[in-house]
């Protein structure tokens, strides 16, 4: 049945991208809402969503060995380390939340580390890793579009499922297509989900974790840049991708 699922996913990549991102959500709410029970002891209150982050990116794993996706997809692979300083301007950008300064006791910041971290590379394997491995014969353009769309429209889970309002939520979907297009080009410029790890656990701790919220033109920059940034390594940092193996040729 899994062999099945990738040759269908090979042939039809739209189609297998959409299907793997609902059932990466399903297994999330499965995982959190079913297998696992309410974990928050008082040394980590935080405890159960980073396991249900830690579950989600095994499965991912799983998933993509069996299909022999795991270099392909950047995520068994540093890539092009001497490449890897294209991910400074992102990783600067997400990190200017902290000039605001950090709020927060020191137990509050460890288990934020700790959560948003596996959160990062939970989602980064499935958006960045798998999903974007299953499009690839799209091309990197049409691929990072797509991957962006569906990293977004995925966080609408937060107003069916975990009590979001409707108005913050699609602020959020908005954000986070926009940033998952910067990061599925700078996969490709790299070579490796690892780079786009960083990035997206650094935006997400300095957003939380800032002692109030950033101005609304602060904001809209931090939403706008990963677009144009991801156009400029598309044209600049990044020739074509194979249909075949998924695997990027970067310009040099």
């Amino acid at each position: 049945m899994v062999r099945r699922w990738k040759l269908h996913v090979v042939r039809h990549p739209v189609l297998g991208a959409v299907e793997l991102t609902l059932a990466w959500h399903a297994v999330l709410l499965l995982v959190a809402e079913v297998i696992l029970p309410p974990l928050a002891p008082r040394w980590f209150p935080d405890l159960g969503s980073a396991l249900v982050n830690v579950a989600c990116a095994v499965a991912v794993l799983g998933l993509l060995w069996r299909w022999g996706w795991l270099r392909s997809s950047g995520v068994a692979t540093l890539g092009a380390p001497r490449r890897w300083w294209l991910a400074v301007p992102l990783l600067l950008v997400e990190c200017s939340y902290a000039a605001a300064g950090v709020s927060g006791g020191p137990g509050t910041l460890v288990g934020g580390v700790v959560l948003l971290f596996w959160g990062s590379v939970n989602e980064e394997f499935q958006s960045r890793g798998l999903v974007q491995r299953a499009a690839a014969p799209l091309g990197p353009a049409r691929t990072s579009v797509l991957v962006g769309v569906l990293f977004g429209v995925g966080h609408f889970q937060n107003y069916l499922f975990f009590g979001s309002p409707l108005d913050n939520t699609l602020w959020q979907v908005l954000s986070t297509s926009l940033f998952g297009f910067g990061c599925a080009t700078l996969r490709y410029a790299t070579g490796s989900v690892w780079p786009g790890v960083v990035v997206h656990w650094s935006g997400n701790f300095f957003s939380i974790h800032s002692p109030g919220a950033a101005p609304d033109w602060w904001q809209a920059c931090v939403y706008v840049f990963p677009v144009g940034y991801g156009v400029w390594l598309l044209r600049s940092h990044i020739t074509h991708i194979g249909a075949d193996d998924g695997v990027h040729r970067a310009a040099t």
